[in-house]
């Protein structure tokens, strides 16, 4: 005896693997550092979106050879997976989609992305360059310069930021050698210790640089006081008289600050110059031409290089010049005794000269 029939079961035999998804791409919120289009990234778990894939069929992400995730493609074939990914540089991102009956689709086109999460190494050699230290000393980090260049190291093609404590001063790109230079917004009169931090292309950042003080100074001395002609140098009948036939002429004086540097002038002309001592006292030997009544001055220039108003005046008459010889020596009458008045026979034993 037979049977009737079974209801029927229905059975889709399906052997065509899908087409492969499209190549994954890096989303933007994963892309960290300065581009957000470069695919380097220090994000933990980057993710990548794409689409191509069948409605409902599972998205599998490969870093190179290993599985790094997997997403289930939306009614549109799109999708969006979040990865577990180690570090490496170019890591070649691939997608392949697997459909409801298993089939599994070729492997797309690669996506080279570098995870990088290593934090570079902090900048180093700060350095305020010679044309912003200003002053007689150019390696002292003390200067008028209100925006100054620090230059230093860092690692190559990295951003780095130059801080005055906690506030960012400028930003530079260091080149391919790793040198950088940053000329400095406005900093204040006063002493600023100065540190920098790189941040590499996939966004990790440096610890701090070592500080570099620099000290800016751009408020100058008071004026020097009036300069004084040494007795020494003061010569003739009167050693206070201010008129002199010395080769060099010697000033001194007071007022200035220590270290600082006092120039002296003779008019508009810069006469010698000498660096004040401990107390601020100072003495110069000057080189000046002859003339009447020169009106020497002094200002002083301080570490910085800022300078001060020039003092009040001292006028000096500088004479080198000898006078023509008397003339015209003769005994006068009353002393030229005799009959003859004349002919300078005398008894007179303090007889009177004129000329």
């Amino acid at each position: 005896n037979i049977s009737a029939a079974s209801s029927a079961l229905t059975v889709t035999v399906d052997v065509t693997p899908g087409a492969a998804p499209s190549t994954p791409d890096l989303q933007a919120a994963s892309d960290s550092g300065v581009s957000s289009t470069d695919n380097i990234t220090n994000a933990a778990n980057p993710v990548f979106t794409g689409s191509g894939a069948e409605a409902g069929a599972t998205v599998r992400l490969y870093a190179g050879a290993a599985l790094a995730g997997s997403a289930v493609a939306d009614a549109g074939g799109n999708w969006s997976i979040t990865s577990t990914v180690a570090e490496g540089k170019e890591i070649a991102f691939t997608t392949e989609q697997v459909d409801a009956a298993g089939n599994v689709s070729a492997r797309s086109e690669a996506l080279a992305v570098t995870v990088d999460r290593t934090a570079p190494s902090a900048p180093a050699a700060l350095d305020l360059i010679a044309a912003s230290d200003s002053g007689d000393v150019n390696t002292d980090n003390l200067t008028r310069v209100t925006t100054p260049t620090i230059t230093g190291t860092a690692e190559a093609n990295s951003l780095v930021t130059l801080y005055d404590g906690e506030t960012v001063v400028g930003t530079a790109t260091a080149n391919g050698s790793g040198v950088w230079s940053i000329t400095t917004s406005t900093l204040d009169n006063g002493e600023h210790n100065l540190t920098a931090k790189a941040t590499d292309a996939a966004g990790n950042i440096s610890a701090a640089s070592s500080a570099l003080t620099v000290t800016v100074d751009v408020t100058p001395g008071a004026a020097p006081s009036t300069p004084d002609l040494q007795a020494a140098s003061d010569s003739g009948v009167s050693s206070t008289d201010n008129i002199t036939n010395a080769a060099n002429p010697v000033f001194t004086g007071s007022g200035a600050e220590a270290g600082a540097t006092v120039r002296l002038y003779a008019g508009a002309a810069l006469a010698g110059s000498a660096v004040a001592d401990a107390s601020g006292n100072w003495s110069i030997t000057s080189t000046v031409a002859e003339g009447k009544e020169i009106a020497f001055t002094t200002e002083q220039v301080d570490a910085a290089g800022n300078v001060s108003a020039r003092s009040e005046a001292l006028a000096v008459t500088v004479d080198r010049t000898a006078p023509s010889a008397p003339a015209a020596l003769d005994l006068t009458a009353a002393s030229d005794s005799g009959d003859v008045n004349t002919d300078n026979l005398t008894r007179v034993t303090t007889p009177t000269i004129t000329g």
